[in-house]
């Protein structure tokens, strides 16, 4: 097992999954959790992260918090996970060059894909 990677979470209401709280601890990477995009912001200019996972719920209307996040730590992989898909949420955010777009009905191992490739990438 490598060096341990810093997941942060951008999950305003649900638990994560115990699925992946399992994954998480297999793979040796540190969850870190937060609830709003203050505290994200917050927690990325005071830690290291090498992945933000964030709840599209939490980006309103927009997606500029995204802009401002890759303007502060520009390789900082981002996947964003929403509940429901339409087009146009799909298109704005896909436009910020996130890691990945995840639909949370597609399932926990999906997310867990698409976290190991975004940590495996990384440096040691």
């Amino acid at each position: 097992m490598g060096k341990t990677k810093t997941i942060v979470f951008a999950e305003p209401n649900d638990p994560l999954p115990p699925e992946l709280e399992a994954f998480l601890a297999e793979k040796g990477h540190d969850a870190v959790r937060v609830r709003s995009l203050k505290e994200t912001l917050l927690t990325l200019q005071k830690r290291h992260a090498d992945l933000l996972v964030l709840n599209a719920s939490l980006l309103e209307e927009g997606c500029e918090f995204i802009s401002v996040i890759k303007n502060m730590e520009r390789d900082l992989p981002i996947i964003v996970c929403a509940e429901a898909n339409t087009p146009e949420l799909e298109s704005r955010i896909r436009q910020q060059r996130i890691f990945y777009y995840h639909i949370k009905s597609f399932g926990v191992h999906d997310l867990e894909m698409a976290i190991s490739n975004a940590t495996n990438g990384l440096p040691e």
